[in-house]
């Protein structure tokens, strides 16, 4: 009896060994979690036209007004219950570390969470300023990593990084030198930083170093011909894929702040009075408050509907999609902050409202520009019309219609939108549908003339600027029409909304169409050009006869 005591010691001891050994293995980078069970895997559909570009082509994927769900049932309450532990635990490193965040986008095998874009771009909206740019790269890196590292390269530093060793994403701003043994020599310096790995991206290459190989001097990380093996050379990398995702990821936790400033704006007015009158009660304010809801709304319907095609195909191309929520985001900023501040008055903005504008304003730092959007939008969208074969199956007579129709400013709905949509949303869903096709038509028409080129800066403005008010119309309404027909909480507040966003945006839209269907734009153009060109001509002419 007592050897069988003895035994059950031994084995008892031994056991709390193995744990104590494993426990200390996996928090080596500070990790104190349990591992999740995994849930199912999205099914991915075959590859499909994408969305934005076919519209240029003279298609429209109906499918896409459905608003589809991109998770399944048991993703969608991981979700959920990932939410409510990410919800006020996101501003400092450690905690985003025990949580496992790091790891959001790394596969299981890997000790990561294996998110989808959409799961990933939910939990990017609860980091703050203090934590965003540091998950941001790190998720960047792992995604580099994951799509183009070596089996060998994957095993070794995706564990790693899953398990919380910070790793930083350098583009473009140290010299590699390739060496006669096949490796590679870096110098230059970047700014110092809390992480354990560094990855420099190259052109087509990317190299992957320890943070024990640089020099810290001062503010910056010196590389004195550091060594790279090719052990640690990722090859054949592009990141213009994952670049487009981790804009959405940006624009996700812009939307966020966005709604903190809005907040903000509210708790300050509500004791105010203007006039004798509570600043709450005029309609100009509540006005304000409204259309800024309004288009943080509709942002955040335009993220999620992008996030499903990445999820939901195979090989997605989302260039287009990315670029126009990046376009919409930078113009809902500037009009929100600037009526927001508005409201606030400028000797009575507190230093919270500061603040937080000051986040959102570092936010879109990390976007691209509106006039690089604008033309990266057009000159994708008319290419990819060259090179598009697609011709509608219908008599010619069919198309003399059609086109006597648009002349006459009654398009023939050929899609046929309401169709697919609540039926309490059928006029804004035509107003949609003539935009589009008088979209369409003016491509042809543009086409026919000769007018078609992405030399044509200020035609090429005009259709990004139309083609991102046709996304985010599509995003409401499918978002709005499926809350309502699954009847969720507020959903009447939603068709409301959408039904709004529409019939402000068709009313934006109208005057630009008319230019682009006349002609017209031709003659206001040159007119602009010659009055600048004139101007900048007497100011030369000017500095010269001073000198």
């Amino acid at each position: 009896m007592w050897s069988v005591i003895n035994r059950r010691v031994f084995f008892r001891k031994l056991e709390q060994q193995l744990i104590v050994r494993c426990a200390f293995s996996n928090d080596s980078y500070g990790l104190d979690k349990v591992k999740t069970k995994p849930v199912p895997d999205i099914v991915r559909k075959p590859p499909r036209l994408p969305f934005l570009k076919s519209i240029y082509a003279g298609q429209y994927d109906i499918e896409v007004l459905t608003y589809p769900e991109t998770l399944n049932l048991e993703r969608y309450k991981d979700l959920e219950s990932r939410v409510q532990q990410v919800q006020h635990n996101c501003s400092k490193i450690d905690t985003v570390r025990q949580l496992g965040l790091f790891g959001m986008s790394a596969p299981y095998p890997c000790s990561g969470l294996n998110l989808s874009d959409t799961e990933v771009a939910r939990v990017f909206e609860y980091f703050d300023s203090n934590t965003f740019k540091s998950v941001f790269d790190h998720t960047l890196c792992v995604d580099i990593i994951k799509t183009f590292g070596t089996p060998n390269q994957k095993s070794k530093y995706l564990p790693l990084l899953a398990s919380g060793a910070v790793c930083t994403l350098h583009i473009d701003t140290v010299i590699g030198t390739l060496l006669p043994n096949e490796s590679w020599e870096l110098t230059g310096s970047v700014k110092q930083s809390t992480d354990v790995f560094l990855l420099f991206v190259i052109k087509n290459k990317a190299y992957i170093v320890e943070k024990d190989k640089t020099f810290a001097n001062g503010e910056n990380l010196e590389l004195r011909q550091v060594i790279v093996t090719p052990d640690d050379v990722i090859e054949n990398v592009d990141l213009t894929k994952i670049m487009h995702k981790g804009k959405l990821y940006a624009c996700s936790s812009l939307a966020t702040s966005l709604k903190r400033v809005v907040q903000s704006t509210i708790q300050n007015i509500i004791p105010k009075t203007r006039l004798n009158l509570k600043l709450r009660e005029f309609d100009s304010v509540l006005e304000i408050l409204a259309k800024s809801l309004m288009n943080i709304y509709t942002l955040e319907s335009m993220i999620y509907l992008t996030t499903w095609m990445t999820d939901g195909f195979d090989n997605p191309d989302i260039g287009l999609e990315s670029a126009s929520v990046q376009l919409f985001a930078r113009q809902t900023v500037n009009n929100v902050l600037l009526d927001l501040k508005m409201v606030n008055g400028r000797n009575s903005v507190s230093d919270q409202f500061l603040s937080l504008c000051n986040e959102v304003e570092n936010l879109v730092e990390s976007l691209e520009g509106s006039i690089k959007l604008a033309n990266f939008i057009s000159s994708q969208g008319i290419e990819f019309f060259n090179k598009s074969d697609y011709e509608e199956n219908v008599s010619f007579l069919t198309t003399a219609y059609r086109n006597l129709m648009m002349k006459r400013n009654e398009p023939s709905l050929k899609y046929g939108f309401k169709q697919y949509l609540h039926p309490a949303l059928q006029y804004a869903a035509n107003f949609l549908e003539y935009d589009v096709l008088k979209f369409q038509f003016i491509i042809d028409q543009s086409h026919a003339a000769g007018q078609l080129n992405t030399d044509n800066q200020m035609l090429m403005e005009r259709l990004s600027t139309v083609i991102v008010y046709i996304y985010a119309m599509t995003a409401v309404l499918g978002r709005a029409s499926r809350s309502y027909c699954t009847g969720i909480r507020f959903c009447d507040y939603e068709m409301n909304t959408a039904e709004t966003v529409v019939r402000e945006s068709s009313a934006l839209l109208k005057p630009i169409l008319e230019e682009l269907m006349s002609g017209k734009y031709i003659a206001i153009d040159s007119v602009y050009e010659s009055f600048a060109d004139q101007l900048l001509v007497n100011n030369i002419n000017r500095e010269k006869v001073e000198t």
